[in-house]
């Protein structure tokens, strides 16, 4: 490959992981652009673009040779990968590192599985379920229901995408099924219901998407953020709506 060849494979990757980890677009672009400019040793180069959607990643170096583009077809969250890009692009403009070295680098941060254990995700939803009962009114006696509606929850979800593969309504059955038993369990042990039901929905609030999507529209970047906003409310909305349901078929 020649070397800006290279320039832009390793930009298109460095943003290509960013993105998939669930950076805000307006950080995807800067690094981009620290990387590609410390390539070129120059300051400002007007005839490099770079344009970040959530779904994909323009890149232009030179008017003459076209533009080149990357899709992203899944996005999650893992601020690890994200700080490890970063670590790379300022060891690279601080001249640490080579630009093999930061393609080799990046390709390995690449070749890595992108999600955390899935045993320390389903602690992780069970404490914060835990948490949120007790921030909202709960006690100490609805833990047990809120913490066992909120890992149900989150495995349900889990499978219901890998199933179904539609968005929102993996979300919609999820809720439906952690507060029937959030249901179930408080009329049981006469707990707070309200408690334990936003405990068991409490890991798959979309709170990183919406705070991402306020980051982007913060940063100029309209479309990323109204997209992620959008799908955000969409989310809220399926999880509202399965709790709902409960109430409907249960309560009402």
């Amino acid at each position: 490959m020649t070397d800006k060849e290279i320039i832009l494979e390793v930009s298109l990757l460095a943003g290509k992981i960013m993105l998939e980890s669930g950076a805000e677009t307006s950080r995807v672009e800067d690094t981009m652009e620290r990387i590609i400019r410390h390539a070129l040793h120059v300051e400002q180069d007007t005839t490099t673009y770079t344009y970040v959607t959530v779904n994909g990643i323009f890149v232009q170096l030179d008017h003459s040779k076209g533009t080149n583009f990357v899709r992203i077809d899944s996005r999650g969250h893992n601020l690890e990968r994200i700080t490890a890009v970063n670590q790379i692009s300022r060891s690279f403009a601080g001249g640490d590192m080579t630009l093999r070295e930061v393609y080799e680098s990046l390709l390995t941060i690449s070749g890595e599985d992108s999600s955390y254990p899935l045993w320390l995700r389903i602690i992780c939803a069970t404490v914060l379920s835990g948490s949120v009962v007790l921030i909202f009114g709960g006690r100490f006696v609805d833990l047990p229901a809120g913490m066992a509606a909120g890992l149900l929850c989150y495995l349900i979800h889990l499978v219901a995408w890998r199933v179904i593969k539609a968005s929102f309504f993996a979300e919609y059955v999820a809720a439906f099924i952690g507060g029937t038993l959030a249901y179930c369990l408080t009329t049981v042990s006469s707990g707070n219901l309200d408690s334990v039901m936003m405990g068991a929905v409490a890991p798959l609030v979309p709170g990183i998407a919406i705070t991402t999507a306020i980051r982007d529209i913060m940063a100029k970047h309209y479309l990323s953020g109204l997209i992620r906003g959008l799908e955000a409310i969409f989310i809220a909305g399926a999880l509202g709506t399965g709790i709902a349901t409960v109430y409907y078929i249960f309560i009402l």
